[in-house]
């Protein structure tokens, strides 16, 4: 399996947890969106991009800082999966709906990791459904700890296409 790479966006912490325990399954490099550069894109092949939403359903802000970067970098040949980190409780309305902000941007990339919308989260709207599915893994740490479970399955889901 190739190296990995993860960047997470996160403010109060739950993207960088979440992002590190699943950068741990793949013994990946990890960057906050922060520190985001075309050489750390360049390095991976394999990309894992886990975000959390704010405000009123927008991408997590130092990722938001970095779509410019994002969207003027070629995607082809490389493989992505996206993370969501959000609050199905507090955000109901706009539940992980910043990941869908990365859809434009990601030009050339294969997505891949899409999971199923289940009831093991009670939300009203996610603008990260597509096609009946989440276009990624959906986390949200703070209403259970059974995102851990949820990030194991869908690490054995994507790890045959990394």
């Amino acid at each position: 399996m190739a190296n990995v790479g993860v960047v997470f966006g996160s403010n109060a912490g739950d993207a960088q947890k979440v992002a590190e325990y699943i950068g741990a399954k793949f013994n990946s490099d990890i960057v906050d969106a922060k520190e985001l550069c075309v050489d750390f894109l360049n390095a991976h092949d394999k990309l894992i991009f886990v975000a959390s939403t704010h405000k009123v359903g927008e991408l997590q802000n130092d990722f938001k800082a970095k779509l410019d970067l994002i969207s003027s970098f070629d995607f082809s040949g490389k493989t992505l999966a996206l993370v969501g980190v959000g609050g199905s409780v507090k955000h109901p309305d706009d539940f992980n709906s910043g990941l869908a902000e990365f859809l434009p941007a990601i030009k050339g990339a294969k997505l891949i990791g899409e999971t199923p919308v289940d009831e093991e989260y009670k939300f009203n709207k996610s603008n990260a459904i597509v096609d009946g599915k989440f276009i990624g893994l959906i986390t949200d740490v703070k209403v259970s700890d059974a995102w851990m479970k949820r990030a194991d399955a869908w690490v054995e889901q994507i790890k045959g296409e990394f």
